[in-house]
């Protein structure tokens, strides 16, 4: 659904309350005002991009209060509202934002729990290195560091050994060792870093991980493109639980010492966040929210590096009865499951 009629849905519903969250904003002061115009506008279009992925005007989260985070679509209409606001402030007026293709109707049973659904695992990538993980079950876990590349791509490309929320320096005080008060240029950032420090010198604290969807989105499929010449598909695990359960003994074989956890990505607002500290394991700034990522972690909390610091690659065995590869246009290449996940 276009962004301006999933707006024009839900500004009739009692729960959208611009007066006060503008209101809100007043009190807050104006966190965004030191992005420069192309930044504000481009925060705008991620926004109404994450509100196309993740809205159709009305889904079974409606009921979340704002305060919930990412999952509710009340966070997300009144961060843009913030947005608005500020273009307000600079008379200005908000340019129009991509469009995104309409979603296509999934056959039952493929719905994840963002829409609604059942317990999912998604996977988009090459075709080959799918058929790989639903025949052998070779799972492939990357350093955590190793997504700074830019040639991966802007959907995959993350700093996930720190996360930062910002605040405008106008608001701040900033006092120096002999009580002189430094005024700030620009935003001052507050980071959380996984480093710990040794004589003096930080160090980072490596994490290594394998990442899925909880949703599958056809849409995806143009976010994520491998570029391997047999083309892309997309891996859908069915029993998520059961797909743990036998990784985990072939993992605590492979790295006894690392915790494993699968979990849901949290997704915040770097210009309007509580204060409370980040995790760069669990946490990404919201432009990243429509991927509705899972993610499987293992963590060697400061031990030794996996892999020798490399990506760790772990054969579980064939998941061929709990899982299906498909094609980009829904036809099922192997596995278990219906014939296609469109309706």
């Amino acid at each position: 659904m276009l962004i301006d009629e999933i707006l024009a849905r839900r500004m009739v519903m009692p729960a959208h309350d611009a007066e006060l969250w503008t209101f809100m904003a007043r009190a807050n002061g104006r966190n965004l005002r030191n992005l420069s115009d192309d930044a504000l506008q481009a925060r705008l279009n991620g926004i109404d991009r994450n509100i196309q992925y993740l809205d159709s005007g009305t889904t079974p989260r409606d009921d979340l209060r704002a305060e919930r985070g990412w999952l509710s679509p009340w966070w997300w209409l009144r961060i843009r509202h913030w947005t608005v606001l500020e273009f307000e402030h600079r008379g200005l007026r908000p340019g129009p934002t991509p469009e995104l293709p309409a979603m296509p109707a999934l056959a039952p049973g493929f719905n994840g729990v963002v829409a609604g659904g059942q317990k999912r695992l998604v996977r988009i990538s090459a075709k080959v290195w799918l058929l790989e993980l639903l025949h052998r079950g070779r799972l492939r876990f990357a350093p955590a560091a190793s997504y700074r590349d830019v040639a991966l791509g802007a959907a995959r490309t993350d700093e996930e050994m720190s996360k930062a929320y910002r605040r405008p320096g106008q608001v701040l005080q900033i006092t120096g060792p002999r009580g002189e008060v430094i005024t700030p240029i620009g935003d001052v950032e507050f980071t959380t870093s996984r480093s710990i420090e040794r004589n003096g010198v930080l160090i980072e604290v490596p994490y290594w991980l394998c990442s899925f969807s909880s949703d599958l989105d056809p849409r995806l499929f143009s976010e994520f493109p491998s570029g391997h010449a047999d083309g892309d598909a997309c891996l859908v695990i069915f029993d998520p639980m059961e797909f743990v359960r036998r990784a985990l003994p072939h993992l605590n074989r492979a790295a006894p010492t690392a915790t494993k956890k699968l979990f849901p990505t949290v997704y915040f607002d770097p210009y309007h966040h509580s204060g409370e500290r980040l995790s760069p394991i669990v946490a990404k700034e919201m432009p990243y929210a429509y991927q509705r990522e899972m993610r499987f972690a293992l963590d060697p909390e400061g031990g030794s590096p996996l892999a020798g610091g490399d990506a760790l690659f772990v054969e579980i065995g064939s998941i061929e009865d709990i899982a299906a590869v498909y094609s980009p246009f829904g036809t099922k290449l192997a596995g278990t499951g219906p014939d296609s996940f469109l309706a």
